[in-house]
């Protein structure tokens, strides 16, 4: 009888110990979430950082409540990741500028003025010339990237807000420092210029009457009501939010490495 039982022990147990190995092996593993404002397309990449965290909220930990930390040692710090170029048109106050995926964008010439009018008012490009750098671009390395962090922020439990332009930059950079050790990074979901909201609205006929069946189509969102669909409406931290803006180039702030991109060409 014992000879019949036994393999058929061995048979339950194996598998179940593989499946407690396997939990355990999944449970050392960080939560893979998409947040960014692309979802899961376009090769954007899987979150594994800490969570999201607003504008609002960063403003209020990094600026509001600036020399009143309960430990100074961990003071939040807002890592602006978009270009140098953006971060001269203008950042948050007290933010650091350490620029990835690339440092800087190469300009198409499309003005008549000059090279100032090459660029949108938040410092990007209207079009990368893509005859220079990597497609347009001065490229960062991941290496070059975190061990720079390192440097300025070493307490890896130091609150870390990543921020690009729109919110998707800052995943990729939010998800570096998580790879390397840092407990506490967070993106900030809206960027410094943001997207438009949109909310779903009734498919009407020539007539201004719903159809039937209902139907509906997520539009773009008017927030302030001039009738004009614009940057303004954009619910980031430079438009909507309407957050306090620094263009003053702290050299204690400033992406040193690459000192020399902070201009317009």
């Amino acid at each position: 009888m014992s000879i019949t039982i036994k393999p058929t022990i061995l048979a339950i147990a194996i598998p179940a110990m593989g499946a407690f190995f396997a939990a355990s092996a999944q449970a050392d593993e960080p939560t893979c979430f998409y947040e960014s404002r692309s979802g899961d397309t376009g090769n954007i990449e899987c979150a594994t950082y800490h969570s999201e965290i607003s504008n609002t909220r960063a403003f209020l930990e990094t600026v509001v409540k600036r020399g009143k930390w309960t430990k100074p040692s961990l003071r939040p710090v807002i890592l602006d990741v978009r270009s140098t170029s953006e971060y001269k048109a203008g950042h948050p106050e007290h933010s650091r500028n350490v620029p990835y995926p690339y440092i800087y964008q190469y300009c198409k010439d499309v003005g008549t003025i000059g090279p100032e009018d090459d660029r949108q008012p938040d410092g990007a490009c209207y079009s990368t010339d893509t005859t220079q750098g990597v497609g347009g671009l001065l490229k960062q390395n991941d290496d070059d990237f975190v061990d720079y962090v390192k440097k300025i922020v070493p307490n890896k439990d130091t609150p870390i807000y990543t921020m690009c332009r729109t919110g998707v930059r800052s995943v990729g950079a939010a998800n570096r420092l998580e790879e390397a050790g840092y407990t506490n990074v967070r993106n900030m979901w809206e960027g410094f210029v943001g997207v438009y909201l949109k909310a779903p609205f009734y498919v009407r006929d020539a007539n201004g009457v719903p159809v039937v069946p209902a139907q509906t189509v997520d539009e773009p969102v008017d927030l302030n009501h001039d009738g004009v669909l614009n940057d303004l409406d954009k619910n980031g931290w430079l438009y909507h939010l309407g957050l306090p803006v620094d263009t003053r180039l702290l050299p204690p702030l400033i992406y040193k490495p690459r000192a020399d991109t902070y201009k317009w060409n």
